[in-house]
């Protein structure tokens, strides 16, 4: 089944930075409780929350090491070179009145509210009341902070992971701009951007089919689903095409792409487990599916060392084969040799009667595999 969508249309976005008044330029003092932790940081765009308050915060706690930050925060006070971004805009948690939403700076903000829900932690209380206000700029809205937090985080100073600047780049695309016109902009090679561009619109597209992106997996890696979808032999097999400006995905074969997804990540549906247990893998199941007969027998079999070794000549693999067995037996070798013959006791005698037995066994293949072969 060859399925087609539609990237949806958003309202064009303004990358070029904005001109400010004087009076724009200024920065405010707010208290931390009248701060929000952005439900759509990038930062988070591979870990499960709900989108509330607490469960953000909880994930920043775990997963972006907060602690020196609260040291640092709590021993020199808030540094007003470095100012939040904030904008008013309604939290689904919290209703329709707009609240101050933090675009830029989430880590500080997460860690000043750890400080305060701390107080055996972090127990002077001059210190903490240093804290109680910081700087912020406020900007009209999301799209006005969009320069500044992409320069930052994706070629500035506080680098991103690839899964938050994907995020950030396909939102921009849907904001109506071209991946040359982001590249212009943020620094970046046209060639990264598209390759971020295809996989969180795979993704959203993964999400739309009913995918789970923490199935069998205990992390989803982006970096998988990047990599395997940069083979022109899996983009071939997957039937993917993406649009030629924006790198969007404009048709993929859903069933195939369901069987991709489970081999990368498992489906707990399906009972099954990733082919693909590490990033090295990748290379083989990208050579895997550029062959019909591979392919075949990964499904079948779902063992990506047998779907392997389809993609080699019949010469190849049983010289591979061959190599491996002889370095193994050298092994062999090299921890027994100069101990003299194996003694046969009451201990050991069935040890050395089974090594006699498999001796004479593995002489037989092999004096077989030579008849065979010719060798």
């Amino acid at each position: 089944m060859r399925t087609k969508f539609s990237m949806k249309k958003s309202p064009h976005i303004e990358l070029a930075a904005f001109k400010r008044t004087a009076e724009e330029k200024q920065i405010q003092e707010v208290r931390v409780r009248d701060l929000y932790l952005d439900p759509q940081n990038p930062r988070l765009a591979e870990f499960s929350h709900t989108g509330t308050q607490a469960s953000i915060q909880r994930v920043m706690e775990k997963e972006f090491n907060l602690q020196p930050l609260k040291d640092s925060l709590y021993r020199n006070g808030f540094f007003y070179e470095e100012p939040l971004v904030v904008v008013r805009e309604p939290l689904a948690q919290l209703g329709s009145e707009p609240v101050l939403v933090v675009i830029e700076g989430n880590r500080r903000l997460a860690a000043l509210k750890s400080i305060f829900e701390s107080p055996t932690e972090f127990p002077d209380k001059e210190s903490r009341d240093r804290l109680l206000q910081v700087p912020v700029v406020i900007r009209d809205n999301r799209e006005e902070t969009l320069p500044f937090v992409g320069f930052r985080h994706i070629t500035g100073i506080v680098p991103w992971e690839a899964a938050a600047k994907a995020q950030y780049a396909l939102r921009l695309v849907k904001g109506g701009h071209t991946v040359e016109e982001i590249a212009q902009v943020i620094g970046n090679e046209a060639r990264d951007i598209s390759r971020w561009i295809r996989t969180q619109s795979l993704i959203e597209k993964a999400e739309d089919l009913g995918f789970n992106q923490t199935d069998a997996a205990g992390k989803f890696y982006f970096s998988y689903l990047l990599t395997s979808t940069d083979a022109p032999a899996t983009k071939k097999w997957l039937k993917l095409e993406t649009d030629k400006d924006k790198a969007t995905v404009r048709s993929i074969d859903g069933d195939r792409f369901k069987r991709l997804w489970t081999w990368l990540y498992g489906s707990k549906e399906a009972e099954a487990s990733p082919v693909v247990t590490e990033s090295r893998q990748i290379h083989r199941l990208n050579r895997v599916l550029a062959s019909t007969a591979a392919t075949r027998e990964l499904e079948k079999t779902s063992s990506l060392d047998k779907a392997f070794a389809n993609t080699k000549s019949r010469e190849e693999y049983v010289a591979e084969v061959f190599g491996r067995i002889r370095s193994d037996l050298q092994d062999v070798l090299a921890t027994v040799s100069g101990a003299g013959r194996l003694v046969e006791n009451d201990q050991n005698r069935e040890h050395v009667r089974t090594a006699k037995k498999e001796f004479r066994q593995l002489e037989a293949l092999l004096n077989t595999l030579k008849n065979e072969l010719g060798l």
